[in-house]
């Protein structure tokens, strides 16, 4: 049966986050197969199928699977997920691809950064915060520095604003969360 991309996406984010590990390579899949056997009484799902989901990105999958996933995050099953999911995610919830395989974008990092701290911060400060927290890893290994922050604050003009004068990057409003949801 093909699933929604989308759909898919939500479950296994939820899963990434429940698991708290990457789930990328050949062996990191085998290990959460194991793990869903220990915590979904009497079902296994082989590594072979989240190789499948994780590592080439099937839609393709049997019901019998999806709902194997969804009752590892706790629910009862894939539909009851996504529908639980599509709510907990409301527009207020940032979402990205990335997370949902355990590595930040630089974008991703500089969200969570900045929306810990009031939405605002200066490139320097925001720079220290990502290499202190580990969010972002360059190719190159070397600690992230300022500038990219200025070069990604200029591509990404949805997300973020720079004033020059104050030398401040800011969250854009639309994806701050509502006061009522912020931790």
């Amino acid at each position: 049966m093909a699933f929604k991309k989308e759909d898919i996406e939500l479950l296994k984010s939820a899963v990434a986050e429940k698991y708290g590990r990457p789930i990328g390579t050949a062996g990191e899949c085998r290990l959460f197969a194991e793990e869903v056997g220990k915590v979904v009484d009497k079902v296994s799902i082989s590594q072979k199928t989240i190789q499948r989901l994780w590592q080439q990105g099937h839609t393709n999958l049997s019901l019998a699977v999806m709902d194997i996933l969804a009752k590892y995050v706790g629910y009862d099953d894939f539909y009851s997920a996504i529908e639980a999911l599509k709510e907990k995610s409301a527009p207020y919830k940032y979402y990205s691809h990335s997370l949902s395989v355990g590595k930040y974008k630089l974008h991703d990092a500089m969200i969570i950064v900045l929306s810990q701290n009031n939405y605002e911060m200066s490139p320097e400060s925001l720079a220290d915060e990502i290499n202190r927290q580990n969010l972002y890893e360059r190719n190159d290994k070397q600690p992230l520095p300022s500038s990219q922050i200025l070069q990604r604050v200029e591509v990404k003009p949805k997300y973020f604003s720079y004033d020059e004068f104050t030398n401040i990057v800011s969250l854009n409003p639309a994806h701050r969360a509502p006061e009522e949801f912020k931790n």
